[in-house]
């Protein structure tokens, strides 16, 4: 493909994507497509406890540019 190709020339170019960091006192399930939180051995979405770890937002979702609508 070629620099001078309108989708290269219109492409927007995203910045390397930041590592995400483990939410502390939890633990990734692979097999199980969740975080388990360590103190209760729950599912951390599943937990209603105040004091839970919350995980962050998906503000800069890359894959559908949502947070790009205003630009």
């Amino acid at each position: 493909m070629h620099d001078d190709h309108i989708l290269v020339r219109k492409a927007f170019v995203y910045n390397m994507a930041r590592k995400l960091n483990a939410l502390e006192n939890c633990r990734y399930q692979n097999d199980r497509g969740f975080w388990i939180w360590e103190e209760t051995n729950e599912p951390l979405v599943k937990s209603k406890h105040p004091n839970r770890p919350t995980p962050g937002t998906k503000k800069e979702d890359i894959e559908t540019g949502e947070d790009l609508k205003g630009e």
